[in-house]
């Protein structure tokens, strides 16, 4: 935004509109095409833009208006450039399962509850009264 007023947390649509250039109607058609553009909305359904918000709008703005690029093709890079921007997915924890049936899989965690009950009794717990 204008470097002469302080920084703000959220800005209104007609503000973002104001300063990218891009018109309201725009900017709500564009969220129904961009997964990657998703203000906040207010309990009145008034739109809330943070930076990353106008960020993304000026990155779209230019694939479309600079780089002549149809809607599908700047979709496709706006989701390639989050892609690359966000951490990779954690790999699932090995739990010792593979090769189990889930009759199998479901013994062995009754069995690991149990120890668990167990030490928590041994603490002086009270985690069951008197199932098991």
């Amino acid at each position: 935004m204008k470097q002469d007023k302080p920084s703000k947390l959220y800005y209104s649509i007609s503000e973002v509109a104001a300063e990218t250039g891009v018109k309201a109607h725009v900017l709500r058609y564009w969220e129904t095409e961009f997964p990657t553009l998703r203000p906040k909305k207010t309990r009145s359904g008034s739109r809330r833009y943070r930076r990353k918000d106008i960020d993304e709008i000026l990155a779209i703005k230019n694939l479309l208006y600079e780089e002549g690029f149809k809607i599908a093709g700047a979709r496709k890079m706006r989701r390639q450039a989050h892609a690359r921007t966000q951490p990779a997915a954690s790999t699932q924890l090995d739990l010792g399962f593979a090769g189990m049936d889930q009759t199998a899989q479901l013994s062995a965690v009754r069995d690991e509850l149990r120890e668990i009950l167990k030490l928590v009794r041994a603490l002086g717990g009270k985690a069951d009264s008197g199932h098991g």
